[in-house]
């Protein structure tokens, strides 16, 4: 038993070193094409692991006004909410390295760590920026996570099961639901927007308005792991969705890294595309277009 566990370990920390790497070549391509269509060089391949390393090697500043516990825990736990749920989504065709009936809800748990994690690096640095950033994230989550969890829902619905593990085996056997579910695929699609924090939902951490929003106090190795999430979830978050709507009796590997190609890709697109909105204005959309499209599926799934 305790060598299982080992060996468990092992396949773990490959897959954690896989979808970092991984993820960091994502956000470096998202980082190229916005670039490319804004007519710009963009940077090289290596940069955000080059970012990573510089943080890594310095001491971070804890300002002495702030919440400092939570300050400090804020970005380990953003990191561990994505490590977790990496441990629940399934790699087609490897299966997770540990499942269960009820994982998809262990996941989307986990998925929502992060915002939480950010609501409290803001509110807890006693910056205003941070203050304001934190507010940003925190009606933004409100919005967007509604359409998102009743897009999977209704993926659940129609599978009958709550375990990503069988959600997968069952698209192998009739197809994936992209086809079957239009309107909930391109709602959660809408969805990643606001999860990974690009345009027109990165409202959060404006740059030009609000510095970096909760983590214009954050340096060092605490703003590296604010890093590693990012990286982590340009693979995690895309990887979710591949698991949920788009796999198929032949997807492999391959296939599935290049169907979250695809995914990085049109995210990239209609960051270049489109202008920043306003929190209301985001919070409208999250709550008009997005929650119809979830809830026409959602509907046809009950029926």
């Amino acid at each position: 038993m305790l060598m299982g566990l080992f060996i468990q370990a092992l396949i773990f920390i490959g897959e954690v070193f896989l979808a970092f790497f991984i993820g960091c070549l994502f956000y470096w391509l998202f980082r190229k094409l916005r670039a490319r269509f804004q007519a710009r060089k963009g940077p090289p391949w290596y940069q955000t692991f080059a970012d990573l390393i510089k943080l890594f090697s310095k001491k971070a500043i804890v300002p002495s006004i702030s919440e400092g516990f939570i300050f400090i825990t804020a970005p380990i736990l953003s990191t561990i909410g994505y490590l977790i749920a990496l441990s629940l989504i399934p790699l087609a065709p490897f299966p997770p390295i540990a499942w269960f009936a009820g994982d998809l809800i262990v996941v989307l748990y986990c998925l929502t760590i992060p915002s939480v994690a950010i609501i409290l690096a803001g509110s807890s640095s006693s910056s205003p920026y941070g203050a304001i950033g934190a507010s940003r994230e925190a009606s933004l989550m409100v919005a967007s996570e509604i359409p998102f969890m009743i897009s999977i829902i209704t993926i659940a619905i129609h599978s009958k099961s709550l375990s990503l593990l069988e959600i997968m085996n069952l698209q192998l056997k009739e197809g994936a639901m992209v086809f079957r579910y239009p309107f909930a695929t391109l709602a959660f699609i809408i969805c990643l927007l606001a999860k990974l924090g690009r345009k027109p939902f990165d409202i959060a951490d404006a740059d030009t308005e609000i510095v970096a929003g909760p983590f214009t106090e954050y340096s060092g190795f605490l703003l590296a792991f604010f890093e590693l999430s990012n990286a982590l979830k340009w693979f995690i978050l895309p990887a979710f969705g591949v698991s949920l709507f788009f796999t198929s009796n032949s997807l492999n590997f391959i296939s599935f890294l290049l169907i979250c190609l695809g995914l990085v890709f049109l995210i990239s697109f209609l960051d270049a595309q489109n202008p920043r909105f306003r929190i209301e204005q985001a919070f409208r959309f999250y709550l008009t277009l997005a929650f119809a499209l979830s809830v026409l599926d959602f509907i046809r799934a009950l029926v």
